[in-house]
């Protein structure tokens, strides 16, 4: 049992009937976040009162508090709406050369997909995926499926139908050795997962921030190496062609004068200086960062050992531990996972996923508790 747990469930609107444990599919919006998107919404019906740091100052706030999350450089991060944008951003300033294979995972989320078969079926080049390994070692996986010809290596931190885990550090070590690129689908562990650029040092990572990061939907952060800094985005707005004033003046904006970030400013989607969202995600981050990634992390990694313990009478299994990044659990079936399993279980108020077909997906937040536990345990010995 987890003792003395830290009552983070009264950051959420959630009922203590609710057991929740479905954060890899949408994380919670805390109920302050919520309130400063209301806000938001507030001061746009006021449009009279909008004044122009609102377009800068919590969208630079919010950009920091992200590149304090992972320890990158604020002037490599970029507001994006949704990961396959910001993966866009990417391929579209990755070029292969002599090299001609793009290497993603076996079961793979779409948006780090079709943006790789395109780029490949445009340059000529091959796009090739790691199987599965049969011990759940996708590290050493990965690493025996690059060859002389690998260019990119594109990843999560973890699997997203099991919480298989990649450990990216050793990964980029290798990589660095050949000279392969790296990117990264940071959706599944940025905000709950330690994460640290400076270690990693990859060319690209994008995050949506409605998962851990507990945002609103419509909304993320990427980081891109500052030797693309240079390149091209994908679109041209305004807020990203126009340099940030020093004052309190609105920019001329018929003088289409030739300016350019040279940062990753310069890649910012349009209307990144939105009055709802951004303030919703900025106090969700706050609240992420007071808390510390590593005591969430840890809380809920007790919280899945807690329920491996209380399921295994039940007929799972799970990947094993040293394999299986912590705040992820896929709860394994010997054959294929019931039909309406899920759908049973939300009848007695146990949220959980199915991503694949002999695992559910069971993916705590530090709003659970032991209360939750016992709930899920109750709803699968009754669905079971």
């Amino acid at each position: 049992m987890i003792l003395k747990a830290p009552n983070y469930r009264e950051y959420f609107n959630i009922d203590p009937n609710i057991s929740y444990l479905n954060s890899a599919y949408m994380g919670l919006l805390p109920k302050k976040s919520v309130q400063k998107g209301s806000d938001g919404f507030s001061l746009k019906s006021r449009s009279w009162e909008i004044q122009w740091s609102d377009f800068y100052t919590k969208p630079e706030n919010t950009r920091k508090l992200f590149s304090n999350l992972v320890n990158a450089n604020i002037d490599s991060v970029f507001f994006v709406p949704s990961a396959s944008y910001g993966f866009s951003v990417f391929a579209n300033n990755f070029k292969l050369d002599t090299r001609k294979t793009i290497l993603i995972l076996e079961e793979e989320f779409p948006s780090n997909v079709w943006i790789w078969k395109d780029l490949v079926k445009k340059q000529n080049g091959n796009l090739a995926f790691v199987k599965r390994p049969l011990d759940d070692d996708w590290t050493s996986a990965i690493l025996d499926s690059i060859n002389s010809d690998t260019a990119l290596v594109s990843v999560p931190n973890c699997h997203w139908t099991d919480g298989g885990y990649i450990d990216l550090e050793k990964l980029s070590n290798e990589l660095r050795k050949e000279n392969i690129s790296l990117a990264i689908d940071g959706t599944q562990s940025v905000g709950v997962m330690p994460l640290d650029i400076e270690k990693i040092k990859p060319d690209f990572m994008v995050v949506s921030g409605y998962k851990w990061c507990l945002g609103p939907y419509s909304l993320g952060l990427a980081y891109i190496d500052e030797k693309y800094h240079h390149g091209e985005p994908i679109e041209y707005n305004w807020l990203s062609k126009l340099p940030i004033p020093n004052g309190s003046d609105f920019p001329i904006m018929t003088e289409y004068k030739d300016f350019d970030f040279d940062n990753a400013r310069k890649f910012d989607f349009g209307q990144r200086g939105n009055f709802h969202l951004i303030p919703a995600l900025e106090s969700s981050l706050e609240l992420i960062t007071n808390i510390g990634p590593e005591n969430i992390y840890n809380y809920v990694d007790k919280l899945n050992q807690e329920i491996i313990k209380n399921t295994l009478d039940l007929g799972f299994s799970n990947i094993d531990r040293k394999f299986r990044a912590k705040h992820y659990l896929g709860l394994r079936f010997e054959k294929e996972i019931p039909n309406n399993f899920v759908e049973n279980l939300a009848k007695v108020n146990v949220f959980i996923s199915a991503r694949g077909k002999k695992a559910i997906r069971v993916t705590p937040h530090i709003w659970n508790n032991q209360n939750d536990i016992d709930i899920l345990i109750s709803g699968l010995r009754k669905v079971l």
